[in-house]
Parts: C-alpha cells; sequence; structure tokens
C-alpha cells in the first residue's frame, strides 16, 4: 500500500509538475519500475499531447517492463498515442517491439512511418533496416527526415 501511495503522489508530480518536477518524477517511478506502469500508461491516451509525452518519458524510464504497455500504444487507433510510444520504444531498444514497429511502418500516417523507420534502423537487425530503405527507396524526402530522426539536425 506504501508504494502504491509513493506511485499515485509520483504521477501526481508527472502530471502536475513543472517541466523539472516532471523529469524527476519519470527517474523516480523508472526507479519504480514494473510496479508503476499500470498508473502511467493510461497518460498514454490522453487527449493532452503534453501528458501524452510525459506518460511516454516516464515509461522510457521504467525501460523493458513498460515495453508491452508501450507496444500495445504504439497500435492504438489514434496516431496521437502512437508517435509518444514509438519515440519511447526506441528509446528502450528492445527487439520485442520490432513487430509493433514494422507494423508502424505500413502506417497511413507519416510521422508514425517516419519514427517506425528510425526505431527499426536503430534497434532492428540487418533485415528490418533493409525494409527500412526499400520504403523510402523512393521518397528522398521521407528519408532526410528518418535519418533526422535517427541523427538528429
Amino acid at each position: 500500500m506504501e508504494q502504491q501511495h509513493r506511485v499515485n503522489n509520483l504521477v501526481s508530480r508527472l502530471v502536475q509538475g513543472t517541466t523539472w518536477e516532471m523529469l524527476d518524477a519519470a527517474e523516480e517511478l523508472g526507479c519504480v519500475g514494473e510496479a508503476a506502469i499500470l498508473a502511467v500508461a493510461p497518460l498514454l491516451g490522453s487527449s493532452h499531447r503534453e501528458m501524452r509525452w510525459r506518460g511516454a518519458i516516464a515509461l522510457e524510464r521504467i525501460g523493458p517492463p513498460a515495453v508491452e504497455a508501450l507496444m500495445v500504444a504504439a497500435l492504438d487507433g489514434n496516431t496521437t498515442t502512437r508517435a509518444p510510444a514509438i519515440w519511447a520504444l526506441e528509446r528502450i531498444g528492445d527487439r520485442r517491439a520490432v513487430p509493433t514497429l514494422m507494423e508502424n511502418l505500413r502506417s497511413e500516417n507519416e510521422c508514425c512511418r517516419w519514427m517506425a523507420a528510425a526505431a527499426l534502423s536503430t534497434i532492428g537487425g540487418d533485415e528490418e533496416r533493409a525494409i527500412v530503405e526499400a520504403t523510402f527507396a523512393d521518397d528522398p524526402a521521407g528519408r532526410g527526415i528518418v535519418d533526422e530522426l535517427i541523427h538528429g539536425s
């Protein structure tokens, strides 16, 4: 019960805090680990963009235990839910996310497609990287965006 109270307080700081307080709460939630996932994951479906990203940051800090929750969010019908989840999956770097990322690579939403391509280029193997290359073979602008996502501008 004490741990649940701690998680609830951290989630409140994550949601309501300043940027610095949010980052501190995300780090602490990362230390709590798996026990915090059920309290944080619903933020990915928030109608508020900042809340979705705050949730993604906290789940990224939790790391591999959060991969399954992030994969569910990365397949959500709402692309605004998928984008932060894809970002977090790339940052965690767990290969369990590859099938979910491949699904997003086929998305009609450009942002999700670009983010999935960057994530697959980072955590995928040779086969996934070849698929990313083939996907953007006739789209130099899209390939450029994926490169910027991978390497920065």
